[in-house]
């Protein structure tokens, strides 16, 4: 259905707050004028004050500035201080200083009033009037240099003029900043251009005046970002409060009369509205009108409101149905089993595959209205109701808990809903894995046996050794006439040479079973080292040293199946990255509060940057047809994860591989012996 971008309920609250605005505007208009009005006592001030002494910049164009040709102190901020002389009626007189000799006569009480950036350390010193007009604070650097964005300029050389604003802006934001003083911005342009400073900081105007005067704008850029956009404020002493409220006034009746527009069109160019007065009765007219007219329109605006709420309420109503109806549809369709269950595990909803389920299978007359969750799935329950996941589930969210019932493994995740002023409410999502857990042992002992594979080669070299040790010795104790010497020395050699070749024949059988579910002990050691025993020809063979350090004094209960196909496919996978020029292989194993890391380093030919994001998908693969089924880290990862672990992979091309395994362990005992 086509939906409007802009709502007829959006433009009646467009047009009434509109309204609202006007009728402010007009109130404000014509009660100002008396707002405004000075007081017997501000004016008896004025009147025994004589006059207002205004101090400031002796050269900041066009804001301020001392003609050179006529001696005339002009500017913006000149012709604003005449308007508000004319609305106060009395003379301010002016006087042009260096900026910083300003603000010290200002501060003494010399002067009464000068025009600046409100700030907390200016506020120590003087009082503040209403704002008179808005400022940006902006950066000026050469043109092609390395500094193009407000961030670069941190560490940079920078020229402010002395007393401005600029100078607490940057101790505040920029405390790397070299800062250097100058009396104005025409002396710090100069500077920049010689390169004796790589920052200019100041107001825009005045920045961009003495940039076009000085001709550098093919030389000197302005940042397109600004430092900061302020409004300009007079300050006058502290001791002076009285003339706060003064200039307060006589800056309502110049906003009034929009002079500033005007003074700005004349400086900068900009065009300005222009406004024409009207006198009280005229107004008070236009006032009577707009706010019958007013009154008018809020009838109208309340029965167009009324209207459109109802109309929008229908399509709300029928929104809300048509999701909620295709949000059934959607949970319906998922294969997991879903349902909601309140805190006294009564069932309120369950999707079609839940229900189904148990109907299906186990309760072909079942009601859902309300039944509890230990009836629907009585076939999950263990009977005992202290350990019951169903009731823990109450309390806290289960996360992946697996449920075995039978030859059927379920896998249990929980979700708090939003809960009702009443009771709160669970959901319960129910997957059978149990397809999904045979299809990860059968590929995992694929994998396994493609392993054996590759190493019978080498197992079978290593069991000729010993073998051939057995013949040496057999054909001794035949020539020696059974010497008594003769006869040890070779029982001792082939009892050694048999141990070594069942070792060798235990190990690879042990590799090559189906994983299984139980724990044990395992020292860590000593159980890597039995790895590399079966890899002992295929790392030998590609002239590969391998150390390692091990820093635990525990063995650690674990599944030694999975830590044994994990560590096994890393070792190999780290002499395949060596197999062309040999290196080294480092191993370190470390105690952790809950459980044990193994790192793993090698100086072979590392992993490219674009393989990194892909190295534990399944059958992805960088080695030659025949050699790798790009199964191995994936089911490296799924071992790990199925032990509560994590790997961490970092891989610099030509360089290395470092590679750390947590695995959390069920229990820990001093080694024997430590």
């Amino acid at each position: 259905m086509f939906k409007p971008k802009i709502k007829v309920l959006n433009i009646y609250v467009i047009l009434f707050i509109f309204l609202i605005a006007v009728l402010i505007w007009q109130i404000l208009k014509i009660t100002g004028g008396e707002y405004n009005n000075l007081s017997v006592e501000e004016m008896n001030y004025l009147k025994n004050k004589g006059k207002i002494i205004y101090g400031a910049d002796i050269n900041a164009p066009p804001l301020r500035y001392l003609d050179t040709e006529d001696g005339q102190y002009k500017g913006l901020v000149l012709d604003y201080l005449h308007a508000l002389s004319l609305e106060l009626g009395i003379n301010i007189e002016t006087k042009p200083f260096v900026w910083a000799t300003a603000l010290e006569k200002l501060s003494k009480g010399e002067t009464d009033m000068c025009d600046m950036f409100e700030s907390p350390e200016r506020a120590k010193k003087y009082l503040f009037t209403k704002p008179i007009y808005n400022l940006r604070g902006t950066v000026a650097v050469l043109r092609n240099s390395n500094i193009n964005d407000l961030k670069d300029i941190e560490g940079k050389k920078i020229a402010l003029q002395k007393g401005d604003y600029t100078n607490e802006y940057f101790n505040q934001n920029y405390k790397d900043a070299k800062i250097f003083f100058v009396n104005d911005l025409r002396e710090a342009l100069n500077l920049l251009i010689n390169k004796k400073v790589e920052v200019v900081a100041g107001d825009e105007p005045v920045l961009l005046y003495f940039i076009n005067k000085m001709r550098l704008s093919d030389y000197i850029e302005i940042l397109e970002t600004p430092l900061y956009e302020k409004p300009v404020v007079f300050a006058v002493p502290k001791n002076k409060p009285e003339l706060v409220s003064i200039l307060n006034k006589g800056i309502e009746k110049i906003n009034q009369k929009n002079v500033l527009e005007k003074i700005q069109q004349k400086w900068f160019g900009l065009s300005t509205t222009i406004i024409i007065r009207k006198d009280l009765n005229s107004r008070l007219k236009n006032f009577v009108l707009l706010l019958m007219l007013f009154f008018a329109i809020i009838v109208l605006f309340l029965g167009l409101l009324n209207y459109s709420l109802k109309k929008e309420v229908e399509i709300r109503t029928k929104e809300i149905e048509d999701g909620k109806n295709q949000l059934k549809t959607i949970i319906d369709g998922i294969e997991q089993m879903l349902f909601v269950v309140d805190e006294d595990l009564s069932i309120k909803e369950g999707n079609k595959k839940f229900k189904e389920y148990v109907l299906n299978n186990f309760f072909p007359h079942f009601n859902f209205n309300n039944i509890k969750l230990c009836d629907a799935l009585s076939f999950l329950c263990k009977k005992n109701c202290d350990s019951c996941i169903f009731i823990k589930a109450i309390n806290e969210p289960v996360k992946n808990h697996e449920i075995k019932v039978g030859d059927y493994i379920y896998l249990l995740n929980t979700y708090f809903l939003k809960e009702n002023l009443d009771k709160k409410k669970i959901l319960f999502i129910i997957d059978d894995i149990t397809l999904r857990r045979l299809n990860e042992i059968q590929l995992l002992q694929a994998n396994k046996m493609m392993a054996v594979g590759q190493l019978a080669a080498g197992v079978a070299h290593e069991i000729r050794n010993p073998l051939g040790i057995i013949r040496t010795y057999t054909y001794l104790l035949e020539q020696s006439g059974f010497n008594k010497e003769i006869f040890k020395k070779a029982l001792e050699e082939i009892n050694k040479a048999v141990q070594r070749a069942d070792r060798i024949v235990n190990n690879l059988l042990n590799f090559s079973r189906i994983s299984g579910e139980n724990c044990e002990f395992v020292n860590l050691e000593k159980f890597i080292r039995d790895i590399l025993e079966v890899l002992y020809t295929y790392i030998k063979r590609n002239n590969i040293i391998v150390e390692i350090n091990n820093e635990t004094k525990h063995d650690y209960l674990t599944n030694p199946d999975s830590l044994n196909h994990i560590l096994t496919n890393i070792i190999k996978n780290a002499v395949d990255a060596m197999s062309d020029k040999g290196g080294t292989i480092s191993i370190a194993i470390k105690d952790v509060d809950n459980g044990f890391k193994v790192y793993l380093k090698d100086t072979g030919k590392g992993i490219k940057k674009e393989h990194m994001e892909h190295i534990f998908n399944p059958f992805f693969t960088t080695k030659s047809p025949g050699k790798g089924t790009g199964l191995g880290l994936f089911i490296t990862y799924t071992e790990i994860k199925k032990l509560n672990g994590s790997i961490t992979i970092k891989s610099e091309e030509n360089i290395g591989t470092e590679v750390e395994i947590f695995i959390p362990a069920k229990g820990r005992e001093i080694r024997n012996g430590i």
